[in-house]
């Protein structure tokens, strides 16, 4: 440190204390205070002052670091991106990758086809009991054409004439099936006039299968 800026801490501080104590009007060395102090605020900060200026003429040391500190030039700001300034948030979504499942087409029901024996004995049932809206309805279009040139009044004029009582139908067996058709074989029991006399006859009857109607419908009789 320079030795004039010793002194002149020196000096100064000197010159704060007197003004301190004895308030002002005095002259040391070529400093000259003429106006009087009376605050006793003013006095006390000037006596603060003075001994601190005091010290640091003392001190060199002290002198010296203050200066470093008040030459140090301040950092230049950084021109980096802080750590903490938020990034954008909008990702870009990745591709997902769609996992195609199998398809499973449900299977179309398959209608079971009735049993052709049980078609025969309901339809024959229909007969012996007078309901012959529902048997003319369980016959082929065919069967209707060749036995009663599909007139509905003559099949049922034949079984008035026979003044039929009823029909017991036994042994009844399936012959054949396929898809399509099915031949049946029963025994049959006629039971018909005044005193209801019993008749006995073999029928084969051969039926075919109504897809849209998911039924059996009788096509052909057979005397055997």
């Amino acid at each position: 440190m320079p030795d004039n800026l010793g002194i002149g801490f020196f000096v100064l501080g000197a010159v704060l204390i007197l003004i301190a104590l004895v308030g002002g009007k005095f002259k040391i060395f070529v400093a000259e205070v003429s106006p009087a102090v009376t605050s006793p605020f003013i006095r006390i900060i000037a006596f603060a002052l003075g001994v601190t200026f005091i010290l640091l003429s003392l001190n060199p040391t002290m002198i010296s670091v203050a200066l470093a500190e008040a030459t140090v030039p301040s950092s230049p700001l950084a021109t980096e991106s802080p750590s903490w300034i938020p990034q954008d948030t909008q990702n870009t979504a990745a591709p997902t990758q769609t996992s195609l499942l199998p398809t499973t087409i449900p299977d179309t029901p398959v209608l079971t086809r009735p049993s052709p024996t049980e078609f025969v004995i309901s339809y024959w049932q229909n007969v012996s009991d007078g309901s012959y809206e529902n048997s003319w309805a369980q016959l082929s279009p065919e069967f209707r054409r060749a036995n009663h040139n599909n007139d509905y009044n003559d099949y049922i004029q034949g079984y008035q004439h026979m003044k039929l009582c009823g029909i017991v139908v036994n042994n009844v067996n399936l012959i054949q099936q396929d898809s399509y058709s099915a031949v049946v074989a029963a025994h049959f029991t006629y039971y018909t006039g005044i005193q209801c006399n019993p008749s006995e006859y073999n029928f084969e009857m051969r039926l075919i299968y109504d897809t849209a109607g998911n039924s059996w419908l009788f096509d052909k009789n057979i005397v055997k």
